[in-house]
C-alpha cells in the first residue's frame, strides 16, 4: 500500500510540473510574433500606395490608366502575405492582410468593370481600406510592447 501511495505522489508531482510547463507553452502559442520594423514600414508604405490609387479613383481616373499600378500593388500585397505567413505565430496579421486584399480586390474589380468610380464611392472605399490598414499597423505596433 505504501508503494502505491508513493507512486501516486510521484505522478501528482509530475503532473503539476508538466502542467506548469504546459500552461507556459500554451501562452506562448497564443501570443503573437515579435515586432518587425520592416513589416511595420511595409504596412505603412502599402497603405499609402493603396490610398494614392483610391485617390486617383476619386478624381474619376479611368481604370485603364491605373491597371498597371493596381497589378503592382496587388503583387506587393501577395508578397507581403507570403512574408507574414513565414513569421511564427502571426495568424492575426495574415488574416488582416487577407481582408485588405479582398476589400481592395473588390474595389479594383468594380473600377475595372465600370471604367471609373464616383468620387463619393471612392471616398467611402478609401475610408474603409484606411481603417483596415490602421488595424494592421496597430497590430504590428502593439507587438513592440510584447517583444
Amino acid at each position: 500500500m505504501k508503494a502505491f501511495k508513493n507512486v501516486c505522489i510521484v505522478f501528482a508531482c509530475a503532473s503539476l510540473l508538466f502542467g506548469q510547463f504546459g500552461c507556459s507553452s500554451t501562452a506562448s502559442v497564443l501570443s503573437s510574433t515579435q515586432f518587425s520594423e520592416s513589416a511595420y514600414k511595409t504596412d505603412q508604405a502599402i497603405k499609402a500606395d493603396s490610398l494614392a490609387l483610391i485617390g486617383r479613383a476619386k478624381n474619376r481616373a479611368p481604370y485603364s490608366g491605373v491597371a498597371t499600378d493596381v497589378d503592382q500593388l496587388m503583387m506587393k500585397i501577395d508578397q507581403d502575405i507570403g512574408t507574414e505567413q513565414g513569421r511564427a505565430k502571426n495568424g492575426p496579421t495574415v488574416a488582416q492582410w487577407k481582408k485588405i486584399k479582398a476589400q481592395l480586390g473588390a474595389l479594383f474589380d468594380m473600377w475595372k468593370t465600370k471604367g471609373s468610380l464616383s468620387p463619393a464611392f471612392a471616398d467611402d472605399a478609401g475610408s474603409q481600406v484606411s481603417g483596415l490598414f490602421d488595424i494592421l499597423i496597430k497590430t504590428e505596433n502593439d507587438k513592440r510592447t510584447r517583444s
